[in-house]
C-alpha cells in the first residue's frame, strides 16, 4: 500500500461534513463550503433550530440534517427545505437516529427511518415522502433501530441497534422482499445472531457485510472476547469468516478490502487478518462503540470518501483530511 499523508484545513464551528464534487460540505452550517485549497465558501441559510448531524445520498442533491439523540429532521434538496422528519420520543436522548438514504435497484431514492415507533422501519419515497411500507398490517419486534445503512446495489439494509437489557445486535434486511411484504422488517431478519457489548457494521464494495463484535459474543457461557469482525455474504449468512482478536474498533467504514476503524483515532484494517496497516494516532476520531451514546462518547463530524481512499474528521480548530 503506497504512502498515507493529512492535509489540515483550518475552519471554526463545523458541524457536519459530506463530500460533495472534492469539496467538503456542512449541511448543519447551512451549506458552509470547505475547499482543500484550505479556502471557504461561507453560507448565510440558518436553520433555526439545534441540528448536529447530516448524511446524503451521492449525486442525488438530497441531504438529511437531524438531531443525533432527539427526534427532529429535515429533507433537504439542493440545500432547500422539502420536509420535516421525525422519530419516536421514546429512549431517543440516549441512542443514535435511525435514518440512511439510499437508491433501490430500479434506481428510485430513498429514505429509511422510524417515523413513528422506534422499533418500525418505513421506507419512503425521499422526493415526495410516499410511504412504501405500509400496506399490510404489521407487529414490530421490540427492537431498537439505529445506525441504519442500504448497500449500494440497494438489496439490504443494516441495522445496528439494540434491544433491552441494554446490548447491542446488527440485524440485515433484504429491502426487495420487505417491499413486497413490509412484515419482513417487523423480525430479525436474516438470521445473524450477532450481539454483544458493542458493535458496528458496514457494507463492503462487493455487497458483503463487515461486522464488529466486542464483549459477550455469542450467550452468557461464553468468555468475553477482545473483539472480532464478522465477513458475512447477506445471501448465505452461514457461510461467515470470522477474524478473532481485534481489539476495540468502534465505528467501521469500508475501503476496498479493509476497514477503516476509528475508536479513538483512525487504523486501516486488513479485512484478511486484522492487521492495522496504517494508523493516524494525532487525529482524534471519537469513542463510539454503539448507537447508545453518553455525552463523552458524541463522535465528530466525519466523512469517508471511499472511491478516493481519503477521510475528512473535524474538531475544534479545522478538518484534517487523512488520504492513503
Amino acid at each position: 500500500m503506497k504512502a498515507a499523508s493529512a492535509l489540515r484545513l483550518s475552519a471554526s464551528r463545523v458541524r457536519s461534513l459530506a463530500w460533495e464534487d472534492g469539496d467538503l460540505v456542512d449541511w448543519v452550517d447551512g451549506g458552509r463550503r470547505h475547499l482543500l485549497d484550505g479556502s471557504t465558501i461561507e453560507s448565510y441559510v440558518r436553520w433555526g433550530f439545534a441540528f448536529d448531524s447530516a448524511l446524503t445520498l451521492p449525486e442525488s442533491g438530497y441531504a438529511v440534517i437531524y438531531t443525533r439523540l432527539g427526534t427532529k429532521g429535515l429533507v433537504l434538496k439542493g440545500g432547500r427545505i422539502l420536509r420535516e422528519i421525525n422519530r419516536s420520543y421514546y429512549h431517543a436522548e440516549v441512542y443514535e437516529y435511525p435514518i440512511a438514504l439510499g437508491r433501490l435497484p430500479s434506481g428510485r431514492e430513498v429514505l429509511v427511518h422510524c417515523p413513528n415507533d422506534y422499533c418500525r422501519l418505513e421506507i419512503e419515497d425521499l422526493a415526495t415522502g410516499q410511504v412504501l411500507t405500509n400496506a399490510v398490517q404489521r407487529t414490530p419486534g421490540d427492537f431498537f433501530h439505529s445506525r441504519l445503512s442500504v448497500s449500494t446495489d440497494g438489496r439490504f439494509l443494516i441495522s445496528a441497534g439494540w434491544v433491552w437489557h441494554p446490548i447491542d445486535q446488527v440485524q440485515i434486511y433484504d429491502l426487495e422482499a420487505a417491499l413486497a411484504d413490509p412484515r419482513q422488517l417487523d423480525g430479525c431478519g436474516i438470521d445473524l445472531k450477532a450481539w454483544a457489548d458493542s458493535s458496528s457494521a458496514t457494507f463492503l464494495a462487493d455487497g458483503r457485510v463487515a461486522i464488529w463484535l466486542m464483549g459477550d459474543i455469542d450467550d452468557e457461557d461464553t468468555p468475553t472476547k477482545p473483539g472480532e469482525l464478522r465477513i458475512i455474504e447477506p445471501l448465505r449468512p452461514a457461510d461467515t469468516t470470522i477474524v478473532s482478536s481485534v481489539g476495540c474498533l468502534g465505528t467501521i467504514l469500508a475501503v476496498d478490502d479493509h476497514v477503516l476503524a476509528l475508536h479513538d483515532h483512525p487504523r486501516l484494517i486488513e479485512l484478511k487478518t486484522g492487521i492495522v496497516v496504517r494508523s493516524w494516532p494525532d487525529v482524534r476520531s471519537g469513542r463510539q462503540t454503539s448507537s447508545i451514546l453518553l455525552s463523552n462518547e458524541i463522535p465528530p463530524p466525519v466523512a469517508l470518501d471511499a472511491a478516493n481512499r481519503r477521510c475528512a474528521i473535524a474538531d475544534d480548530t479545522g478538518i484534517t483530511v487523512i488520504r492513503w
